[in-house]
């Protein structure tokens, strides 16, 4: 489980590096051996988000977070309700 301050730098980056469209469909849900999972709420989103902005995300949050070993972002299913990282 990541710090609060680990956490907050997270979210922030997360919300820089996402698209507003699509941003509210997310939820950062936990970091954990270096991979960070994240909820998305539709299959199709799912899909666009693993084929065309996985990269650019993870590589994203890598320089914003160089403290926190990364290496990789697994998108899944997830109503996007309730908490999360």
């Amino acid at each position: 489980m990541p710090s609060m301050r680990v956490t907050e730098k997270l979210r922030s980056a997360w919300s820089d590096a996402s698209d507003e469209t699509w941003r509210d469909e997310t939820r950062l849900r936990r970091l954990e051996g270096g991979v960070l999972e994240v909820g998305v709420r539709s299959a199709a989103l799912r899909d666009e988000l693993v084929n065309f902005h996985k990269d650019r995300l993870l590589a994203v949050l890598r320089t914003a977070l160089p403290e926190v070993p990364l290496i990789g972002v697994r998108f899944v299913a997830d109503p996007v309700d309730g908490d999360g990282v």
